[in-house]
């Protein structure tokens, strides 16, 4: 078997534990999805109507997730090492350990922002996935350098997005223990935030540039 060969089985047996996570969550939420509107208001409610986009945005999100990751491109080059392996797995992972919490009563105000916040954040993971296309990533590789769209205004719009989406969710149960784990997720989201810089650095000469006049997650801040 050549070393290509290899490379591109390598690169398909990868896809599928990523794909079939992303589908476990697919069909969990659409189940959920499909309970939900089975049992609408008698009129017409925003909140309800909110909840609705939120949960449609997420299907849309994850489906995007399974088709890209299914199709994607083969990478030109990746980070060696568990460590870069471990942290994407991690900040892939960490931030739906919320789910597994017991979810208290929720505050009137803290839905409302709950919900706004998941509307915002997966609507704009749909559309950087979707600008993302086949060259979208779990683990530090790369594909293509992309630099349009709201890649222009962020270096990791995708992360900004889900990290908005998980505050979300953060805030329908508002705990210690739910704090702890954003926390510890956002330290695996921003290791792999620098790993997928040093393997782009190291794969296109004109990264260095793009990187010094683009900021990294939030403009003018960081």
């Amino acid at each position: 078997m050549s070393a290509t060969s290899s490379f591109r089985d390598h690169d398909r047996l990868m896809r599928l534990p990523i794909i079939v996570f992303t589908l476990f969550f697919f069909v969990r939420e659409w189940r959920l999805f499909l309970e939900f509107i089975d049992r609408p208001p008698l009129g017409i409610e925003w909140p309800w109507l909110l909840s609705l986009a939120a949960r449609i945005a997420l299907l849309a999100f994850l489906g995007l997730l399974i088709f890209f990751h299914a199709t994607r491109s083969r990478p030109i080059n990746k980070a060696s090492g568990w460590e870069p392996k471990i942290s994407a797995l991690l900040g892939l992972t960490f931030g739906n350990l919320l789910l597994l919490l017991d979810r208290p009563p929720i505050e009137p105000w803290s839905e409302a922002i709950s919900t706004l916040l998941l509307i915002l954040g997966n609507y704009l993971c749909i559309v950087v996935v979707l600008q993302l296309g086949k060259s979208i990533s779990i683990m530090a590789e790369a594909r293509k350098l992309v630099t349009r769209g709201p890649y222009q205004f962020v270096r990791h719009p995708l992360y900004l997005a889900e990290e908005i989406a998980t505050i979300g969710i953060f805030f329908q149960f508002v705990s210690w223990p739910a704090a702890v784990i954003l926390l510890a997720h956002f330290g695996f989201q921003i290791r792999r935030m620098l790993n997928e810089e040093r393997i782009l650095a190291a794969t296109f000469p004109e990264y260095a540039a793009y990187a010094q006049r683009t900021p990294r997650l939030i403009p003018g801040i960081w």
